[in-house]
């Protein structure tokens, strides 16, 4: 059996954006002469990991949440070129197939739309749900499977929080941690994902053979 619908977080898990992540909210709330500032850190331990859960964590309110994620956004959409794939990561995009391939991510949906177009992928994941879209993670994989009339346990979620593997289970859906992101591999293990890859081509691998991987159930990997 392999999987029908490939889901994927953006933010750990496609592109490696934690530096700007944090450079963009530093210039923010310096901007605002907010004295805490968002660090590697903290992002780490964050048990839900949203754009407005980074700035809650550093003790902004909701309008200063807001305009927050409006900074980071608009920030990402200025650098969007300059934001580099995780290696083999845009390979692996360009030889997945056309139209089992979603993005639910905690970024902007234009964000990620002018990044995949950037690169000729916007075409091989027709469907991006981001932060404006209602509804939390678990209820947008849901959407997707809807959209994509997949039954969720054909689908999976590929994602580097302990949220995303929430969410996943939440869903009914497959879940695989990836640990290249921004929480840590022991963080992940510890949610008992039903599957962990500690490298892009681990991934890969994964995605080819659907269930049958050897090593990678339940936090076992070739690396350890």
């Amino acid at each position: 059996m392999s999987f029908s619908l490939i889901i994927f977080d953006y933010d750990g898990v496609l592109i490696d954006s934690l530096a700007d992540a944090i450079s963009a909210g530093r210039e923010f709330c310096r901007a605002i002469s907010h004295d805490r500032v968002p660090t590697q850190e903290i992002i780490a331990a964050l048990e839900i990991m949203t754009y407005p859960e980074i700035a809650r964590s550093i003790g902004l309110g909701p309008a200063q949440a807001e305009g927050f994620c409006s900074y980071v956004f608009e920030y990402f959409e200025t650098i969007g070129s300059a934001m580099k794939f995780f290696p083999e990561m845009e390979s692996l995009l360009h030889r997945m197939e056309a139209n089992n391939i979603a993005i639910v991510s905690g970024n902007s949906r234009d964000v990620i739309f002018a990044k995949l177009a950037a690169h000729n992928l916007a075409e091989n994941i027709p469907c991006i749900l981001g932060a404006l879209e209602p509804g939390d993670k678990a209820q947008k994989i849901h959407k997707v499977c809807h959209h994509f009339s997949v039954a969720a346990e054909r689908a999976c979620m590929v994602g580097d929080s302990v949220s995303d593997i929430r969410y996943a289970k939440r869903a009914g859906v497959h879940s695989i941690a990836a640990t290249w992101g921004w929480q840590s591999r022991d963080l992940l293990v510890g949610e008992n994902p039903d599957f962990i890859v500690d490298s892009v081509r681990e991934l890969a691998a994964l995605l080819d053979s659907g269930y049958s991987t050897a090593g990678h159930m339940q936090g076992e990997s070739s690396n350890g």
